[in-house]
């Protein structure tokens, strides 16, 4: 499973990213952008990876414009290879709303994923929108090494040495916030669990509590 997160969580060609625009300055100048990936590489990267017969979803219509917050809300359920993982989305129109659910879903299994937490101020146009494209901060995971760096052979690691998926999930979270400038925090709530959790429940409340402060 881990090379099938390994391969969801790839980042996007910028060109496959959309900018939406959450907040202007008073002066209209500037503006705060969030990034999220096109619903068709979504869709074409739940392929690639899973085979058009290794993913399904599903959608449910919470709320219509007309009964609260004058938006749409729709829950995805969204399983790839067995697994499954819900989030709700919402949008001024229907289709808007269920696209932002299957986006928040496939977040959940790494897609997109590193492009939570990266809101920018870009230079604004009252007219046109953001004067310049902004530019995606990829995390270490993501950064590749030049062909021309020398590398030194690592001997794989045994059974005993492999951490079980959880922990890496929580290492890769850790490694995350140290970027998001919330190495500190993060050490906090590590620490109240003494690592990774003395069971399974622990290990869950500890990803949960990251997955919080990373949110915000």
């Amino acid at each position: 499973m881990n090379d099938v997160w390994d391969m969801l969580s790839e980042p996007f060609p910028p060109e496959e990213l959309q900018w939406r625009v959450k907040e202007l300055s008073k002066d209209k100048k500037r503006a705060l952008v969030v990034p999220s990936v096109n619903v068709e590489a979504v869709l074409d990267r739940l392929d690639e990876v899973a085979g058009p017969h290794g993913w399904q979803d599903t959608y449910e219509v919470l709320h219509t414009p007309a009964h609260a917050g004058g938006l749409y809300a729709v829950k995805c359920r969204l399983t790839v290879m067995d697994v499954a993982k819900e989030d709700v989305g919402e949008g001024e129109s229907l289709k808007a709303a269920f696209a932002d659910a299957l986006q928040r879903a496939a977040a959940k299994f790494g897609v997109g994923r590193y492009l939570l937490g990266q809101e920018q101020w870009v230079d604004h146009d009252p007219e046109t929108g953001p004067t310049h494209p902004p530019q995606v901060q990829l995390g270490r995971a993501h950064k590749k090494v030049p062909p021309q760096a020398p590398t030194r052979p690592e001997a794989p690691p045994t059974p005993l040495e492999a951490k079980p998926e959880p922990q890496e999930l929580i290492d890769r979270l850790i490694e995350r916030l140290r970027e998001a400038g919330l190495g500190k925090q993060a050490a906090q709530i590590v620490m109240k669990y003494g690592g990774y959790g003395k069971h399974l429940d622990e290990t869950r409340k500890l990803y949960g509590e990251l997955r919080a402060l990373l949110k915000g």
